[in-house]
């Protein structure tokens, strides 16, 4: 069997393999080194493993998927990369660089798209960082990403174990950058020019506006830097960054798990700006 073909076949185990893998690993190196205090565990980690829980059964019953466009689109011959023969290196090249050009205009809509953004900011609400806030998300938010996402893997005819080797290395990263975890600088400086690191998201999950709408990549930093919305240091300094939404910071409702499944329909928040002033940061 070809290394493209184990992948096709056996990328939905190897997917829950790298996450479950990273969270065991990163959260070990948490517990040992972490890059910052990281409070209010017993409060966090039932919300933020109930919203995992939530979403993994709501991923596993999405109608449809990136895996599964891939799949039609080859079986249908439609698509861009089906209508000639590329070696593999040339897929896996263009399939990373289209997938995770999907995964930055997706995020960075649901900063800008107000109706988006009351359903995004339930990552957002978390006050501090590790890997429990990886899937701490609206399961709304898996529907409004895997549209587009379908959409131009069935245009770009990405294959499927392109498709799947891309999720493969995404569950881990994912993983990674939320973890609570700092890479030696000399590391971090050499990494970041291409991956995005936990420095690098840790940014994205400040309180500061301006830092908040930033950093959008998942895996790659290129996008950012392409598109202006790269930032390499925060404001105050990681130490002194604060995390989460200024706004909802003390309202303990804004940290419950029912709260937070309904807050996009019953209490939007009263402005995407946080209260603290970037001239103040």
């Amino acid at each position: 069997m070809s290394f493209q073909n184990y992948i096709a076949t056996n990328g939905e185990l190897l997917q829950y393999v790298a996450f479950f893998g990273a969270v065991v690993l990163m959260g070990g190196i948490e517990a040992l080194a972490p890059a910052r205090d990281a409070p209010a565990r017993k409060r966090r980690w039932p919300v933020n493993g109930g919203l995992t829980v939530v979403n993994i059964l709501a991923l596993g019953a999405l109608p449809v998927t990136a895996v599964g466009a891939a799949t039609w689109a080859a079986s249908q011959n439609f698509g861009l990369m089906n209508q000639g023969e590329l070696p593999w290196w040339a897929l896996l090249v263009a399939g990373f660089a289209g997938r995770s050009l999907i995964s930055y205009v997706v995020h960075a809509a649901m900063h800008k798209v107000p109706l988006f953004w009351r359903i995004h900011r339930v990552h957002h609400l978390d006050t501090a960082m590790d890997i429990t806030t990886t899937v701490r998300f609206h399961p709304l938010e898996f529907i409004i990403q895997v549209v587009p996402a379908v959409v131009v893997i069935a245009l770009l005819g990405i294959p499927v174990w392109v498709v799947m080797a891309y999720e493969i290395v995404d569950a881990f990263t994912a993983v990674a950058t939320h973890s609570n975890l700092r890479l030696p600088a000399r590391i971090e400086r050499a990494v970041r020019w291409v991956l995005v690191t936990p420095d690098v998201h840790r940014i994205h999950h400040s309180a500061i506006q301006a830092e908040t709408d930033s950093n959008y990549g998942a895996l790659f930093t290129v996008w950012d830097r392409l598109f202006g919305t790269f930032v390499g240091e925060p404001r105050g300094g990681h130490e002194g960054m604060t995390l989460g939404l200024e706004h909802w910071r003390e309202a303990k409702r804004a940290q419950g798990f029912g709260w937070l499944l309904i807050s996009p329909i019953l209490n939007p928040p009263p402005s995407h700006a946080p209260a603290i002033a970037p001239e103040a940061a």
